[in-house]
């Protein structure tokens, strides 16, 4: 199968989680998500659902590429894309940040008194 055909399949599987949230929405508040009040204009929901595609489409077209992918395991890959991309974040390990040195601690490192300015009242 090439990866054309791989990302196809997975565009579909995208297709069709959307398609199935999309009529249970329908069907349970017998209007669409993007004239609900609240609910998210007719533009974000379009982005959305085609950032899913890609990411459906995408995901299944790398794991054709590793080389014995069947319609149904791309089709699988598209359905399961956001999940896969959940779990491979969570394996990511998050390093705080380095502590930035301010000017106050600085000085104080160095021996420095800040200069006060004038008419600046004393807190010490």
């Amino acid at each position: 199968m090439t990866l054309v055909e791989c990302a196809l399949w997975g565009l579909f599987g995208g297709f069709a989680v959307e398609g199935l949230e999309l009529s249970a929405v329908i069907r349970r508040t017998g209007r669409f998500p993007w004239k609900r009040r609240g609910g998210p204009g007719l533009a974000p929901f379009l982005v959305s659902v085609i950032i899913r595609f890609g990411v459906g489409a995408g995901l299944a077209a790398a794991v054709g590429s590793t080389g014995s992918t069947s319609p149904l395991s791309a089709l699988a890959v598209g359905v399961a894309a956001p999940l896969i991309i959940e779990k491979l974040a969570q394996q990511i390990p998050v390093e705080p940040a380095p502590a930035i040195e301010t000017r106050s601690a600085a000085t104080k490192a160095s021996g420095n008194q800040p200069r006060a300015r004038p008419g600046a009242i004393d807190a010490s």
